[in-house]
């Protein structure tokens, strides 16, 4: 029998009501089902209450049979300075709680790299392959692989859970493209397994995927020229019909919580998840989530406990459940939500036209939105506003689960040069223009006169690469569009 008693508690948790409980005996299982114990960042632990630390893990290795705990995942920032020893191996000694106990996956977070400086990438990740390489995990059945090699700054797993085998895809902070096209090539080789995939940095605390216009983006970590969440989802999380969930932490802003469920292009239900309690008292008071999955009932039922206070958090954001997959869903109706902001100021946007292709609105004074659908249906939702880059967005809607949508617009620009070869202009040669906040690669052939031009480009730095036609000779230059102008360039080969 549970016993509850009211407990007021200081920090983050502001005027929220949680409860004591003492444990008993959880309910008898559903066919199929398991659950995951998520510790989100538990920097503050390793740095300041290594007890807190091992109060969680010990709980887990306690009550994994009670709870019905099959997986252990850390969100990343183990540690708050990677460059700190003693906080690794405090650490360690944490994890070490559930060896040969659980399979458990660790991810590495921004913190976790020698300086904090995750652009740095393999360089600067000597202490955390030191404590969580691969070797920490050398003769388990279950640890199949890492990238890159000798690194497990992204590593995968093949997890036996209720009797099924899951595919555990652990990606790097704000993984490089090269890091997601191994990502890709792992789910190729490896069709059908139902896949979770663990980031540190993902979801942003008001339900949106984290973009370059967060505080806390990539860029802000010296790694703009790589993917925060949504770039994530566009390149690789929504691409993949077994992708079924994406945990993440990192995101200390609100109550460092938040969750949204969408419908990856195939139909498939990703259910995306933010925890992260370091700024609240004692560096989060040992707060875990427990994340069943019940293939049974098409649920995933997320609870969160501490053990060190022994208490569990029954707020929304903390407790809820969501559906597992898109079977049997009821249809309805909703709204979608979302915001259009600059991509260089990361202003809102009065006025612009957002359409779903069955309604349209103009965003209001701060660029929010709101149109009318039914669900669970995916949308290609249209942007447009004079004078800027017209977007077009993949979105979805299932009832009664909100998902809100932030978009980035640009004034439209131009870009446009002349090629030459040997002083005379240079007719149907390839040109190839890359990046921008879009992330854009498009291409297009000179004219006979040797001129190209690409147009309603948005604002940002991109390259421009020329090759002779018939020879391996070519030439790549930077250039950049600003305010929404056009630049000229001038490309001259030899």
């Amino acid at each position: 029998m549970q016993t509850l008693k009211a407990l007021s508690l200081s920090g983050r948790l502001g005027a929220a009501v949680v409860f004591l409980v003492t444990l008993s005996a959880s309910a008898q299982t559903t066919p199929g089902e398991f659950t995951i114990a998520a510790l989100p960042d538990t920097q503050i632990y390793a740095h300041l209450y290594p007890q807190i630390f091992t109060s969680q893990t010990q709980w887990i290795a306690d009550h994994a049979a009670e709870q019905n705990i099959q997986l252990v995942v850390g969100l990343g920032d183990i540690v708050d300075g990677g460059g700190s020893l003693v906080q690794w191996q405090n650490a360690d000694l944490a994890y070490r709680t559930i060896d040969d106990k659980i399979p458990y996956v660790a991810a590495i977070g921004n913190h976790d790299y020698d300086k904090a400086n995750p652009g740095g990438r393999t360089e600067s990740t000597k202490n955390f392959n030191a404590y969580f390489g691969p070797q920490r995990y050398a003769g388990k059945s279950w640890y199949k692989g890492q990238y890159p090699a000798g690194s497990n700054e992204n590593f995968y797993a093949i997890v036996t859970l209720a009797g099924k085998q899951y595919l555990i895809l652990v990606l790097e902070c704000f993984p490089r493209n090269a890091a997601l096209s191994w990502a890709s090539a792992v789910i190729a080789n490896h069709p059908g397994l139902d896949t979770i995939v663990v980031t540190h940095a993902y979801t942003y605390s008001d339900n949106t995927r984290m973009d370059r216009c967060y505080s806390n983006s990539a860029a802000s970590d010296g790694a703009g020229t790589d993917n925060d969440g949504q770039q994530i989802w566009e390149k690789f999380a929504s691409k993949y019909s077994q992708i079924t969930m994406v945990l993440s932490g990192h995101v200390v802003q609100g109550d460092g919580t938040g969750h949204r469920t969408d419908l990856g292009v195939n139909g498939n239900i990703v259910n995306q998840m933010l925890s992260d309690y370091q700024a609240w008292t004692n560096g989060g008071n040992g707060y875990l989530r427990l994340i069943t999955v019940r293939p049974a009932t098409n649920e995933v039922i997320v609870r969160t406990y501490s053990p060190f206070l022994d208490v569990w958090m029954t707020d929304s954001h903390n407790q809820f459940t969501v559906p597992y997959k898109n079977i049997g869903l009821a249809p309805g109706t909703g709204t979608i939500t979302g915001r259009v902001r600059s991509s260089g100021a990361c202003k809102g946007i009065q006025g612009a036209i957002v359409s779903n292709g069955e309604s349209s609105v103009a965003t209001d004074l701060y660029g929010n939105f709101s149109l009318p659908a039914s669900g669970p249906k995916g949308y290609k939702l249209n942007v447009t506003q004079p004078g800027s880059v017209s977007l077009t967005q993949s979105v979805s809607l299932l009832p009664g689960i909100a998902a809100p949508h932030v978009i980035l617009s640009s004034p439209a620009g131009a870009i446009t040069g002349i090629a030459m070869w040997q002083s005379v202009a240079l007719p149907n040669a390839k040109v190839v223009l890359t990046g921008g906040a879009l992330r854009i690669n498009i291409s297009t052939t000179t004219a006979a006169d040797g001129t190209f031009s690409f147009k309603t480009i948005a604002n940002g730095s991109y390259t421009v690469t020329v090759t002779v036609p018939g020879t391996t000779n070519s030439m790549t230059t930077a250039t950049s569009v600003v305010g929404g102008v056009t630049s000229k360039l001038t490309m001259a080969l030899n």
